[in-house]
């Protein structure tokens, strides 16, 4: 194209572009296009700083000063960053800010993401440039994050909560009701009816306990209820509460947020022979109902505590549960004090989302960048933890893999700048989270700690943070309290109230109930931490007792967020497992002790490390059929039916299993050998219980997989079924004993059943 024909198109384009509708670009360091400023005088806290808040700071403030400019404080601002000032007083055209706001091109309007500033927030920002920029020196805000954490929900201190007023009183059978309906009246919703007594007592036996009731208990419970439906239900949620299956259930819940395995994980993966006595002890904590704010303070610093009783020394392995690795004598010092931190770092994470609910990994190498978490609070409590280190402690002919201390003298710690470990200018001492920390000092803690306790080997800190982060007056106990009644809640209804389950900070999701949150949370505080009366009092909730069937939609709550029904939940990894177990008649009921290594595929066995191996070969026995939270888990080699049903990997803290719904969970009930071997001892239990007709066949295995008789249709197309597959089987294998045929094809039913939505899914 010649200069001079370039020259008539740009022209072209400069006059038609007005014409129709397409505005020229405005390069960030050009003047931005005149926009009439607001005529009136513009107020800077009431009309120009809110602006700020909501679109600036994240990126802009102390803490979070991207590309060194600081829009919370005047000075700062006429400062200005790497670019040079971002106001000009008097002169909007020649303010960077306004160039920012302004222009169109993608890679450098402000703010980056979400929605541009609207024509009446830019008309703003002009108007107050162009009026002088007056700002008020007691409007600076010095670091936003802590003046939004004072008013932040999740850190206040535990309040009482008044029970709101309903209309429709007669629904409500405990104060988690009233709670939910008023939500639900508020928004012209009405729950749903109850479900039959037949669901409710399959809900209750998978939830509590995670395995299915009796044909006969369904039975009993069904008549029951006819006689006294309250007085059944109680019995029936006294009776599982009670069951040392409890313990099984939920202390897997917990073992998911201890990221809790049998192995290092890592290269070596080396196997660890007592670390199930961690999983042990959390099991007969639940069981035992101990108080959640000991068991939260054995697991932080037990052997401080308690240091020759062996339960609360083996629960310090919360802290020493995760990945590591171990290192060979060859490497130097550098990967030492590397790998010393990444599993320093690892506790540190682990205790703030598992048990505060706050994200403390990023404040590793700098302030948190949403929540006033400075760098400071996080090397303070890691220096609580440093006195130190993981291994076997022996108590008399016990051992136990615990956290062992290193001497009653803390060792140094400081504040690693950007995380770089080799920086120790700046020393730090014991402490805590600040923003949750109220008149009692960390030496208070500490002192305290020493005078109490029996350990005198110890440096005592862990004890102290135990105490703080379960005083709920002075220190993070109320936080601890929301965020333990929100995992109970999540496991009870398949949502937590607060969706996000490991970041209650000012990022997180808001709670869709929090009078109900609050309320809960006080409550369990008022009644000694105890978390089965907490379970008691949901599952005797009228909200915990609806149907999930055949209600039709609410169209101004389409995700269920205000509880107008039950949602459906799928079996998790383990419980699916188990329940195979216990319809096939062969679950091994034994409780505690070492992890049983189940047979694995050689071809699924894709990391063959050189440190303890995972065996080529398993011999059947009973130990192989106990419930799959006594399964040894081997980090490296995943087990792979648990695994196609998204058990986690332990590799770090699991606050909530996201249930996947993928193919390959279909062909693993279809092909996984353990599958296969339980359908054969459904139908082996069947014959022997049974007979050789396949009419009782049917009718009992429907009762005992799926807790209810078959429909006629259901009975019919399984009769056919059966015979279809005996005469295809006796064709393709003519010489093989009839009886086998028979077994075989009654298999097949069975493995039909357990691929069933009916047994995958409660409810």
């Amino acid at each position: 194209m010649s200069a001079l024909r370039a020259f008539a198109v740009l022209t072209a384009i400069a006059v038609l572009a007005p014409l129709i509708g397409v505005q020229p670009t405005v390069a960030a360091d050009e003047p931005a296009p005149g926009l009439p400023a607001n005529a009136h005088k513009i107020d800077f806290v009431k009309d120009v700083q809110p602006i700020l808040r909501q679109r600036c700071f994240e990126c802009h403030a102390q803490g979070n000063e991207e590309g060194g400019l600081n829009l919370g404080v005047r000075q700062r601002v006429l400062a200005g960053g790497k670019s040079g000032p971002a106001i000009v007083p008097g002169k909007s055209e020649e303010s960077r800010l306004i160039h920012l706001v302004t222009t169109t091109d993608k890679s450098k309007v402000m703010p980056p993401e979400g929605s541009a500033l609207s024509s009446d927030q830019i008309k703003i920002l002009r108007a107050w440039i162009d009026q002088g920029a007056n700002w008020p020196v007691s409007a600076d805000v010095l670091d936003p994050r802590t003046e939004q954490a004072r008013s932040h929900w999740a850190f206040q201190r535990l309040k009482a909560v008044p029970l709101p007023t309903i209309r429709q009183a007669g629904w409500v059978q405990t104060p988690i009701d009233q709670f939910v309906l008023a939500a639900l009246e508020a928004a012209n919703l009405q729950p749903a009816p109850a479900a039959t007594p037949s669901t409710l007592i399959r809900r209750i036996s998978f939830d509590v306990i995670g395995l299915p009731p009796s044909p006969d208990d369904v039975h009993a419970y069904c008549a029951e209820s006819e006689r006294d439906l309250e007085m059944a239900r109680e019995s029936l949620i006294y009776s599982v509460l009670q069951s040392p299956h409890y313990g099984e259930r939920w202390g897997r819940h917990w073992l998911d947020v201890a990221r809790y395995a049998d192995s290092d994980g890592q290269e070596t993966d080396r196997d660890r022979p007592q670390a199930y006595r961690y999983r042990d002890f959390v099991i007969k904590a639940w069981n035992d109902d101990m108080p959640f704010d000991q068991f939260v303070r054995w697991q932080l610093a037990g052997n401080e505590y308690e240091p020759d009783l062996a339960d609360a020394v083996a629960a310090t392995g919360f802290l020493t549960a995760g990945p590591f690795a171990g290192l060979g004598d060859n490497l130097m010092e550098e990967e030492r004090l590397r790998n010393r931190y990444n599993e320093l770092d690892d506790m540190v994470s682990t205790i703030g989302t598992g048990m505060l609910g706050l994200t403390l990994g990023c404040v590793r190498c700098h302030d948190h960048k949403y929540d006033a978490i400075p760098a400071r609070d996080y090397y303070s409590i890691l220096g609580a933890l440093q006195s130190g280190d993981r291994g076997e402690v022996s108590l008399g002919a016990t051992k136990v893999h615990a956290y062992r201390d290193a001497g009653p003298e803390p060792r140094p710690a400081w504040l690693f700048r950007r995380g770089d470990f080799n920086d120790r200018t700046i020393p730090v001492t014991l402490g805590f989270l600040s923003i949750l920390s109220r008149d009692k000092s960390p030496d208070e803690y500490l002192k305290q700690a020493r005078a109490n306790s029996p350990a005198k080997k110890s440096s005592l800190q862990r004890r102290a943070l135990a105490e703080w982060i379960t005083d709920v007056e002075q220190g993070g106990g109320a936080l601890l309290a929301r965020v333990i009644v929100n995992r109970i809640w999540l496991h009870h209804f398949g949502e937590a109230l607060v969706r996000t389950v490991g970041d209650f900070g000012v990022r997180s999701e808001p709670p869709t109930h929090p009078e109900l949150l609050e309320w809960l949370a006080h409550d369990l505080v008022q009644n000694g931490w105890k978390l089965k009366r907490l379970h008691r009092l949901i599952l005797s909730s009228a909200v915990y007792q609806q149907s999930s069937r055949g209600i039709p939609p609410a169209t101004t709550d389409p995700d269920n967020r205000l509880l107008w029904k039950r949602k459906p939940q799928r079996l998790e990894a383990e419980i699916l497992r188990d329940s195979m177990l216990a319809v096939s008649g062969t679950l091994n009921r034994q409780m505690y002790g070492p992890g049983f290594k189940p047979s694995i595929s050689p071809e699924a066995i894709v990391a063959r490390n050189t440190k303890d191996p995972y065996p080529s070969k398993v011999d059947e026995s009973a130990e192989l059929r106990r419930r799959s939270v006594y399964l040894f888990h081997k980090r490296v080699v995943p087990y792979p039916l648990l695994q196609a049903f998204d058990k986690p990997d332990a590799q770090q803290s699991c606050n909530r299993r996201d249930p996947t719904t993928v193919a390959p969970q279909a062909l693993a009930l279809l092909n996984d050998s353990f599958v296969r071997g339980v359908s054969l001892d459904f139908a082996d239990r069947l014959i022997h219980d049974l007979g050789t007709e396949p009419g009782p066949w049917v009718e009992r295995g429907y009762q005992l997989a799926l807790g209810r008789p078959p429909t006629a249709t259901e009975r019919t197309r399984s009769l056919e079924f059966v015979e279809l597959q005996i005469r295809e089987r006796s064709a393709r294998s003519p010489q093989a004993n009839p009886s086998e045929i028979r077994r075989r094809a009654l298999a097949d039913l069975c493995q039909a059943w357990f691929s069933l939505n009916e047994f995958l899914y409660i409810d």
